[in-house]
């Protein structure tokens, strides 16, 4: 067979291979590049909950495309008055990245950011809104959904602004944590998974790896321990871990002599541009701690924890 001829079948299997692959897995992102959705080679769906602004990944839920789907299964209010200010609190699951799409586009929506479970959406109605269903249309990457309000007349005296009842009572909330008030146990954990040990701290007792698990950029650390059904560690837990090691109260091993991942951030901005800054600890001591930019993408080892103030 001429050669020229083996070399264009080669072209084309490799050429079918690549597309194949393509083929085979959708990524899907928000405005700001962040991962919502990703598709594997086998169907399977992956969703994932980031923290606003970060790269933090607070949950990963996974399913078939048909159990992935958008779902609503409650909506409150059920009815409001025209010429009034409300937030549509909108219950179900699989609600991340969602957009909204009112059946009345008189009706002006503010900014909502989709969790989980929970799709909290600011609406303004009209004064000369008329009474009748609006219907509410759900679409993530995966599929769509829809629900329905209703308008009702104008109330005299206005509806005016909602009463804020999500008032932060624990540890944790606003980051990811809206699980509701309550004591948060400041004792180590009666049992923590195989590989890890338990931890007692002022911000929950936690389990944490006791050895480091993993190695790349802070997305890749993230994403490592909520995969495995973890997280990364805060500033304070691995902090204290690392002092209980010192002291020989933890069998924790390699706490010291590299920069390791935490959750802790902050965000840097000037007149250019915004980016957040991730913090490591334990190159030298259980203290000190430095800064990568999220724009470096810089590799680091980490380990995760699980339970405490998540």
């Amino acid at each position: 067979m001429p050669s020229s001829k083996i070399a264009s079948m080669f072209f084309l299997l490799v050429w079918a291979l690549t597309a194949s692959s393509v083929l085979a897995k959708e990524t899907f992102k928000d405005e700001a590049g962040e991962v919502l959705y990703t598709v594997d080679d086998d169907g399977l769906v992956s969703m994932f909950e980031n923290s606003p602004g970060t790269d933090v990944t607070l949950s990963v839920t996974r399913g078939t495309r048909e159990q992935m789907q958008p779902q609503i299964t409650e909506i409150s209010p059920d009815s409001i008055p025209a010429g009034s200010y409300n937030i549509l609190k909108l219950t179900g699951k699989n609600l991340v990245g969602a957009k909204v799409k009112l059946s009345v586009p008189a009706i002006e929506v503010g900014a909502y950011s989709g969790k989980p479970k929970r799709l909290d959406v600011p609406v303004n109605l009209p004064l000369s809104l008329p009474p009748g269903p609006v219907v509410v249309e759900v679409t993530t990457p995966i599929g769509s959904t829809q629900t329905k309000f209703q308008v009702t007349e104008v109330q005299i005296g206005g509806g005016g602004m909602p009463k804020r009842e999500d008032v932060i009572k624990h540890s944790g909330q606003g980051y990811g944590g809206d699980e509701g008030s309550g004591v948060i146990p400041t004792t180590a954990p009666p049992s923590c998974p195989q590989g890890m040990v338990a931890v007692g701290g002022e911000m929950g007792g936690f389990c944490i790896e006791i050895d480091r698990s993993f190695k790349g950029d802070f997305r890749v650390a993230d994403q490592t321990c909520a995969l495995s059904g973890n997280r990364l560690c805060m500033l304070d837990e691995w902090r204290r871990a690392c002092e209980l090691a010192e002291g020989g109260k933890v069998p924790l091993k390699n706490m010291k002599g590299d920069w390791e991942w935490t959750a802790g951030f902050d965000i840097l901005q000037d007149d250019t541009q915004q980016d957040t800054r991730y913090f490591l600890l334990g190159k030298s001591d259980c203290e000190t701690k430095r800064g990568s930019m999220r724009l470096n993408a810089e590799k680091f080892v980490g380990r995760c924890c699980k339970g405490g103030a998540q």
